[in-house]
């Protein structure tokens, strides 16, 4: 039973909104606390608390973001995603945001993936492979942001891009990838700036920021339009513990939507998280403490498997296929990890795009 003096106004509140409580237990789901609740009728819920912050105002828009999707999911997809049932906001008593779910059953993919046989695996990629494009076949708003707290039961509304805790918040909405990723190029320079000491290190940075972008121009000029210029719905931080899968390898539930986005289809479309190699995942310029659930040469193997389960959605498989290297790019920008002078991004951009593109006017950064 709770322990905290938080615990126990949570449940006094759900108690009073007509849940009747039979047991209680904490679990580690996702990337913020989780309570499962045994109700006294046989069902379970689980009741959500997302953090404070420094910020406020940011994490209130995430916490409205999340469950205003949520809210929208619950009422028009078949996305495995949390069935919104209740939403307790930030009290006097309560300085965190919460909200209560239908309980969903597996295990996060970290705890049981070791167990899984080949045959399991196969069937989880196709399972993931039906969850992309279910999420692909939602209509959304086509710009580029995050999901509003205004969006109506029928109707979703987009914000500008509400990212994490370390990164600098969006003031707008963007109409077009190429206006995305201008935006992208100043945000990845500021990082590494607050990082780096010396002016030295600060142009050289700079100057593996511009090299990039300038890369990624020429890029887009060879990929399909129809996938820069769709947006869709994407769910942009999943981790080990996002994904709940069960032992016979079926996807029973995705978490954490507070990391929300409409994005250009070919940013949007990838292989399954636990596959990836490239980009930052590549174990020639990952950070140190990176790991992986799978070998690569099983994860070869397995997103193989993961493209033929797309193939027959013509448009999906295009975008994945087309845009790796936009995505693995576009993943350096999101990299938390410590990368003096961009160094590991810069090797990384040598390998996939080879020999650099002129050099911008004094190494500065290439913002139009």
């Amino acid at each position: 039973m709770p322990t905290s003096s938080i615990e126990q106004t949570l449940l006094a509140q759900l108690t009073h909104q007509g849940f009747h409580i039979k047991s209680f237990r904490q679990r580690r789901l996702g990337a913020h606390p989780v309570f499962e609740i045994s109700l006294a009728g046989g069902q379970t819920v689980w009741l959500w608390l997302r953090p404070t912050s420094s910020d406020s105002d940011w994490s209130q828009r995430l916490f409205e973001s999340e469950t205003a999707l949520l809210r929208w999911l619950s009422a028009h997809s078949a996305v495995p995603a949390p069935h919104l049932l209740h939403v307790l906001p930030c009290s006097a008593k309560i300085a965190r945001n919460a909200f209560v779910t239908q309980g969903l059953t597996g295990e996060p993919i970290k705890n049981l993936y070791p167990t899984l046989s080949s045959q399991a695996k196969e069937q989880l990629v196709r399972s993931y492979a039906d969850f992309a494009l279910k999420l692909f076949d939602i209509n959304v708003p086509q710009t580029i942001g995050s999901i509003s707290v205004t969006s109506s039961p029928d109707e979703l509304v987009v914000i500008p891009r509400i990212y994490n805790a370390n990164h600098a918040h969006a003031s707008e909405v963007f109409p077009t990838l190429q206006k995305y990723l201008q935006y992208l190029s100043t945000l990845k320079t500021s990082r590494a700036f607050a990082l780096d000491t010396g002016d030295e290190n600060r142009f050289r940075a700079q100057a593996s920021v511009s090299q990039l972008i300038a890369h990624l121009r020429v890029h887009l000029t060879q990929v399909d339009e129809r996938c820069v210029r769709r947006m869709v719905l994407a769910h942009d931080g999943l981790g080990d513990m996002d994904l709940m899968i069960d032992s016979s390898g079926n996807l029973t539930g995705i978490l954490d939507w507070w990391m929300n986005s409409t994005s250009p289809a070919i940013l949007a479309a990838d292989y399954p998280p636990w596959l990836r190699y490239d980009g930052i995942n590549d174990p020639r310029f990952a950070a140190p403490r990176k790991s992986w659930l799978e070998t690569p040469e099983e994860s070869a193997r397995l997103r193989k498997i993961y493209q033929r389960a797309v193939k027959a959605n013509d448009f999906y498989y295009t975008a994945l296929m087309q845009g790796a290297q936009l995505r693995a790019a576009v993943g350096w920008v999101f990299d938390t990890e410590d990368d003096p002078c961009c160094a590991r991004m810069k090797q990384w951009t040598l390998s996939a795009f080879g020999p650099t593109i002129g050099s911008p006017p004094n190494d500065r950064c290439i913002m139009t």
